[in-house]
């Protein structure tokens, strides 16, 4: 077995087992495997203070990050982009920031706050 082979294995047997570390959720309608980890309150951080220095005074809302996703390449249909929204278990969050890994990606998700 190659390496990537084994990764592959990896990510489909340990990283995204039911039994292990993954759960069922809904993206965008779709049910698949998701990891679903809160942020880290330093990823939080530098999120909200981009966000605030490019923040109109006028505005009371800010997009902050809330929670860091991985999921398999192969579950997402569409191409996911920093800004756009994602539905995960029925509500809307922005993408700020997308990693795209050997057969997945690493999502920071977030939703507005005032």
């Amino acid at each position: 077995m190659t390496f990537k082979e084994a990764y592959q294995d990896d990510l489909e047997n340990a990283f995204f087992d039911e039994d292990e570390f993954a759960d069922r959720h809904s993206i965008d309608g779709e049910e698949c495997m998701v990891i679903v980890t809160d942020a880290k309150s330093e990823d939080a951080q530098k999120v909200y203070g981009r966000a605030k220095t490019a923040l109109n005074p006028k505005e009371s809302a800010v997009s902050r990050i809330s929670h860091i996703i991985y999921v398999r390449e192969k579950d997402i249909k569409r191409k996911l982009t920093v800004n756009a929204v994602i539905n995960l278990d029925g509500k809307n969050y922005f993408i700020h920031n997308v990693v795209r890994q050997e057969g997945m990606y690493r999502l920071g998700i977030g939703i507005y706050a005032v």
